[in-house]
């Protein structure tokens, strides 16, 4: 396997004869328009031997929505598939997914493929954002906690999934102990009944039990009581923030160096972006980044005629561009390269694989490296 960068003059005609191969393979295996003018900076994935790295069990986060092709071309590379979500509500009730016929059918799909099916319980309230309250009301009353398994176990069983995923984010640094206990008891619940237990928490390179955003998160503790452990690997560049990469390696591995010497490293699920962001600059509060598919991002830049760069300390390409004469705009996003930076990381780190956020978007040459790289466990 080796990855090709585009430069000036290059074509897949030109890069298949390179490589002993022809333009319509590789632009079928990298999910590119063959009449489409490549795009110097522009990576291109050439399959061939390779050593294999191992086994590793992959996480795909989705909503129900996600289109039937993607999600059958998605399947074959997944353990478990991640439905986003069951909002939990004061007193233990919960908000089911808005669409039970798409969720049904994602479950069939899934299991049909050998892939895992997982709910997945957030705090996300009526505002429609990740509610710290709302936790903080959840975790510490007993009653609701066990209204709310109550709910969830029948759910499960009636619907098929094989697993529950807590996705509790901003959890107020004084819930600290509170959310500990909390995962104690969903742990418990779960495996009286057959089901697995997972959590998506966020990441950290060091432990600050005061912190607003990663205080409440004990990794030692939620190491020893998950079965699996996502940890959010990516978000360093986030919509309201300035220009940079989603999930730059070099930060990615701090956290990594950090969570495995605190947690069983055969549980940890490396979180992986399937985005990246378009900032107008200068960003303010009013003109937010917007998210970006991966191949989203590289048709943007042949649109405006931009070659790509790349970071090679967060191994992450980025480029700019101008949609007007006044306006200038920064993209990061993730390509071949920085896919390829990430996937290695689970033999590096004898991880137990990857989770991604989220699987709605194909990415092809994510999914073409993977297959080059490992096997992927199944059911």
């Amino acid at each position: 396997m080796q990855i090709h960068v585009v430069q000036q003059g290059d074509s897949l005609y030109s890069i298949g004869k390179e490589y002993g191969t022809d333009y319509a393979t590789l632009a079928r295996q990298n999910g590119i328009d063959p009449r489409q003018t490549l795009v110097i900076g522009q990576t291109i994935v050439i399959p061939g031997e390779s050593d294999r790295l191992g086994i590793v069990e992959v996480n795909g986060y989705a909503f129900a929505n996600i289109a039937e092709d993607v999600l059958a071309k998605t399947l074959p590379r997944l353990t478990f598939l991640s439905l986003f979500s069951y909002e939990v509500r004061p007193g233990g009730d919960l908000v089911p997914i808005a669409v039970p016929a798409a969720e049904d059918r994602a479950i069939s799909a899934a299991i049909a493929a050998r892939v895992m099916p997982a709910l997945v319980l957030t705090n996300i309230g009526t505002s429609g954002n990740f509610e710290a309250d709302l936790a903080h009301a959840i975790i510490n009353d007993a009653a609701a906690v066990g209204k709310l398994l109550d709910s969830l176990t029948a759910i499960m069983h009636s619907k098929g999934y094989a697993g529950l995923d807590v996705d509790f984010e901003y959890v107020l640094p004084a819930d600290r102990e509170a959310y500990t206990s909390f995962l104690e008891t969903c742990a418990a619940r779960m495996e009286s009944h057959g089901f697995f237990l997972s959590c998506a928490i966020p990441a950290k390179d060091a432990d600050n039990p005061a912190d607003s955003l990663t205080g409440a998160y004990d990794y030692a503790a939620i190491g020893q009581i998950a079965d699996y452990v996502t940890l959010m690997t990516y978000e360093w560049g986030y919509a309201a923030g300035q220009p940079m990469a989603v999930a730059p390696i070099n930060k990615v591995e701090d956290v990594l160096r950090f969570a495995t010497g605190l947690m069983p490293s055969v549980k940890i699920l490396m979180g992986i972006p399937n985005y990246g962001y378009d900032w107008p600059t200068p960003v303010t509060p009013a003109t937010p980044g917007k998210a970006i598919g991966n191949t989203r991002a590289v048709d943007l830049a042949r649109k405006y005629n931009q070659a790509i760069s790349f970071d090679e300390t967060a191994q992450t390409p980025f480029f700019e561009y101008w949609p007007n004469a006044h306006t200038r705009h920064e993209v990061w996003f993730e390509d071949a390269r920085s896919a390829h930076a990430k996937l290695l990381m689970a033999h590096k780190y004898n991880l137990a694989g990857f989770s991604y956020w989220t699987i709605n978007r194909y990415w092809p040459q994510n999914w073409l490296l993977l297959d080059e790289m490992y096997d992927v466990g199944k059911a």
